[in-house]
């Protein structure tokens, strides 16, 4: 079913998930250095949502859930996106597939369960659609993987500080932070793949490739 309003971009979706998601219940447990980080990390949970694309060129995310995977030494924490987005309006073939989105509790990377999740999603909708942009233009849009954090101690109105983001297709792992009103890239790694269930991640840290791509 549909969460909210739709958006004319995925961009704009984007900008609006990141601040809905993170004002969840123990969506964050703010800056790590915080004198009460670890009993704020127990307490945390992950959110998770789809954002898709409809048939009337609009950008849309879907209820969240926040069902988790069984963790008993509590190591991490994990959100079950479900495969298929329930959204009676439209047929389920014309709903095309763009971030699997989530919350991660503090500012860590992308876990090699968020990696591989996406690469499963990938093989069963498809890695990139074509759509129509705000100019009328046809634009590939590839499928993504966003894990949206905030570094403040407020916990009640937390800052969208920033996101992770893999792109498979583009086979880097990025940081997108945002700091004076404006978002910034930066390449932390690439994703090696060597079939599928086996992967490396190389660290390197650059500029962006290609950082249109995904950017909020």
């Amino acid at each position: 079913m549909p969460g909210f309003e739709s958006f004319d971009s995925a961009s704009d979706a984007l900008l609006a998930a990141c601040p809905r998601i993170l004002s969840r219940p123990n969506a964050t447990a703010g800056n790590v250095d915080a004198q009460d980080f670890r009993l704020r990390w127990r307490m945390s949970s992950e959110y998770c949502a789809w954002l898709y694309h409809t048939p009337n060129q609009k950008y849309a995310m879907s209820m969240l859930t926040d069902q988790s995977r069984s963790d008993d030494l509590d190591r991490k924490k994990s959100c079950v996106l479900p495969n298929y987005v329930d959204d009676p309006r439209y047929p389920p073939s014309s709903i095309k597939y763009v971030f699997a989105l989530h919350n991660h509790p503090y500012a860590a990377t992308l876990s090699d369960n968020d990696i591989q999740d996406i690469v499963a999603k990938g093989r069963i909708h498809g890695f990139q659609f074509e759509a129509l942009n705000a100019k009328n233009k046809k634009e590939q849009v590839k499928l993504a993987v966003i894990a949206f954090f905030s570094n403040s101690n407020d916990l009640e109105n937390p800052t969208c500080d920033g996101f992770f983001q893999y792109i498979p297709l583009a086979g880097q792992l990025r940081k997108w932070t945002h700091s004076r009103g404006e978002w910034r890239c930066q390449q932390t790694g690439t994703v090696q793949w060597f079939n599928d269930v086996d992967f490396r991640i190389e660290k390197k840290t650059a500029p962006c490739q290609n950082s249109a791509e995904g950017a909020p």
